[in-house]
């Protein structure tokens, strides 16, 4: 792949490393974008983002513990951040979890409605 063959600049701070991640993830390196990931996170243990989009990497591959553990770290980071409980419905879903799903997909709705709300 062209993508993977391109040099990109070695990133020097979490932000960086979280950068570099989401363009290996959008580019289907997903092995690559959680490398990254775990870079940023080792640099910033907080870094929901890094969190979230490491378990959609994670979800992508197909290794939905690893996702939903992820996910979760994710959501302890920032509990109001709607799209984080809405994916790991997602993966809960494909993992057979449905009543887990459900209520992940409630607590996405009830957060978008707030927001929306002020």
């Amino acid at each position: 792949m062209a993508f993977e063959r391109r040099h990109l600049k070695e990133p020097t701070d979490p932000a960086g490393f979280l950068d570099r991640g989401n363009r290996f993830s959008r580019n289907g390196v997903y092995g690559k974008a959680i490398e990254d990931y775990n870079k940023a996170l080792e640099m910033d243990s907080e870094l929901a983002d890094a969190y979230y989009n490491r378990g959609c990497s994670w979800y992508e591959v197909g290794k939905y513990d690893e996702a939903i553990a992820d996910l979760t770290r994710a959501i302890e980071c920032d509990p109001l951040a709607d799209h984080y409980y809405g994916q790991r419905a997602l993966v809960y879903l494909f993992d057979d979890q449905h009543e887990l799903s459900q209520a992940d997909q409630d607590s996405a709705e009830e957060l978008r409605i707030k927001a929306q709300e002020g």
